[in-house]
């Protein structure tokens, strides 16, 4: 299965580490996982035979629209959609949420949906963070800034995600937990 491959992705460590849970989740019958790509339209080609199309240098394409959330999914009957974000600091910008994607965190949520922001903190302490929209909305009109430090985060409700084995995050009891705070 290939994987949509941009210059801000490229090598990432969350990024493939989510691919492999979308990939285990589904084969395993646990979750449904899928990345989301950007839409793109065919704009031109370049060379006149009809191999010349197979080679990437001999192409161009537009995008249409910025794209969705990262990941899309249903787990025990919810949708959900997660957006992914790196950061070399041990804080976490807002402003590494463009405006669309607080706008499907904002609809995912509306309607009942889980919506939730995966960060991976890349300092000495590697470690990765799920926080839900509704916790993320709080954590912001609480502390009335854009800058979240690793110990801001523990003290909300946002989970730091174990890797296990085949290199995957085990996500199911964030999602239990996430799904029964809702019912209740």
């Amino acid at each position: 299965m290939g994987r949509y491959i941009t210059h801000n992705n490229r090598g990432s460590i969350v990024e493939q580490l989510m691919l492999n849970t979308s990939e285990y989740y589904r084969s395993n019958g646990i979750a449904y996982f899928r990345k989301s790509n950007p839409e793109y339209s065919h704009v031109s080609k370049r060379g006149r035979s009809s191999l010349s199309m197979l080679d990437e240098d001999s192409f161009r394409i537009r995008l249409i629209s910025k794209g969705d959330l990262d990941y899309y999914g249903v787990y025990k009957g919810k949708y959900f959609g997660i957006e992914l974000k790196e950061t070399k600091r041990q804080e976490f910008c807002l402003s590494l949420l463009k405006e669309h994607q607080w706008t499907q965190l904002e609809e995912i949520s509306s309607c009942g949906g889980i919506s939730l922001l995966l960060i991976h903190f890349l300092h000495k302490e590697s470690s990765f963070w799920l926080i839900s929209y509704s916790q993320l909305l709080k954590l912001r009109s609480e502390k009335k800034r854009k800058i979240f430090s690793l110990e801001e985060f523990k003290k909300v409700k946002a989970f730091e995600l174990s890797i296990t084995y085949p290199y995957v995050f085990d996500l199911v009891p964030v999602l239990d937990q996430l799904i029964s705070h809702l019912k209740s």
